[in-house]
């Protein structure tokens, strides 16, 4: 690539398929407070020496220089994000990105009733919220502690001073099917919206996702037999979901299906891991050290150079129906 091209992409991150990028997630650490079984084994992960997480300055001079490269939206993510000290000085210093359009986050909502009004405060403009049961038992199920109450609390919470909610659900066979159509109830009643997403595989979960696995069209189909469902304008912001409305209500239902139904077509992100790499493809193999490339005091005009080969680089599809990943999911952030 030309240094001409270089120049005409600074105002808009563009992909080698004509994919524009304007939308960084940052995960912010690899730790988390749930241990749910589909994400890590029983006996733990390894998790990354703090020596090696990348510093909010450091964070902050990633993200202005994404900022400058046109992204406009930014997704803070984890691991659990709000587990890391100080969280709400990360999110406020974005808050006050002018260019920055949107200023989201993604928690299993433990810690959510503690810091609702710091991230309202903040900036944050839609939260949402991993959770994949609504029955208590069936919660210390998966993630082996009991904190169904908690992340009830924190969504309430969150909802009652504004925040804009969003119920992420991972759809699992003989864990949680069941209740699909009862999150729809649950979304109607407390106006949040509710995204199902397909389970995805990945270093930790290979040896059961495939018999957890339940396809998009079975979800859809499930929750159509009961409520009746239209398309929303919604699916052009949301490029990785089908999105539709429920008649009666004012709440989205979202499917995200990258085995099924990829979207790698519409995809508009990329990721930055807890130790600085970018990912342009969440299973992709290939990444940028970009913590290196800061602390080598590398010249930001160089930085984001290397940050528009990368994306240049990007590539046209995931390989998840090859093979069934193996990227461990809680440094990536999903």
């Amino acid at each position: 690539m030309s240094d001409q091209e270089i120049d005409r992409m600074r105002e808009i991150l563009q992909d080698g398929f004509g994919r524009r990028v304007d939308y960084l997630r940052i995960s912010v650490t690899d730790r988390c407070n749930l241990r749910c079984f589909y994400c890590m084994p029983k006996g733990g992960v390894p998790f990354l020496p703090s020596s090696q997480i990348l510093r909010y300055e450091e964070i902050l001079k990633l993200a202005d220089l994404f900022l400058e490269l046109g992204v406009k939206k930014i997704r803070i993510t984890g691991g659990e994000p709000l587990v890391r000290k100080n969280i709400l000085f990360l999110l406020q210093e974005l808050g006050k990105r002018k260019s920055l359009e949107e200023l989201v986050l993604t928690t299993n909502g433990t810690k959510l009733h503690e810091l609702a009004y710091g991230l309202l405060e903040a900036g944050v403009k839609r939260v949402n919220v991993s959770l994949d049961t609504l029955i208590p038992f069936t919660f210390l199920k998966i993630t082996g502690i009991d904190l169904h109450g908690r992340v009830m609390r924190g969504i309430s919470e969150a909802a009652s001073l504004g925040l804009k909610i969003k119920v992420n659900v991972v759809a699992m066979r003989g864990v949680n099917d069941q209740e699909l159509q009862d999150f729809v109830r649950y979304g109607i009643d407390k106006e949040v919206d509710i995204c199902f997403i397909e389970i995805m595989p990945h270093a930790y979960n290979s040896g059961v996702a495939r018999d957890l696995f339940i396809p998009r069209r079975e979800i859809f189909k499930r929750i159509k037999a009961i409520f009746p469902l239209f398309k929303t304008g919604e699916a052009h912001r949301r490029l990785t979901a089908d999105v539709y409305g429920v008649k009666g209500s004012e709440i989205t239902l979202g499917f995200i299906s990258a085995l099924s139904h990829p979207f790698c077509e519409r995809c508009n992100r990329v990721r930055l891991t807890p130790d600085g790499r970018l990912k342009t493809c969440l299973f992709g193999e290939k990444d940028l050290d970009l913590r290196a490339l800061i602390q080598s005091q590398t010249e930001e005009d160089l930085i984001k150079k290397e940050i528009c080969l990368a994306v240049r680089a990007k590539p046209a599809k995931h390989n998840l129906k090859d093979e069934w990943g193996n990227l461990a999911m809680h440094r990536v952030g999903g």
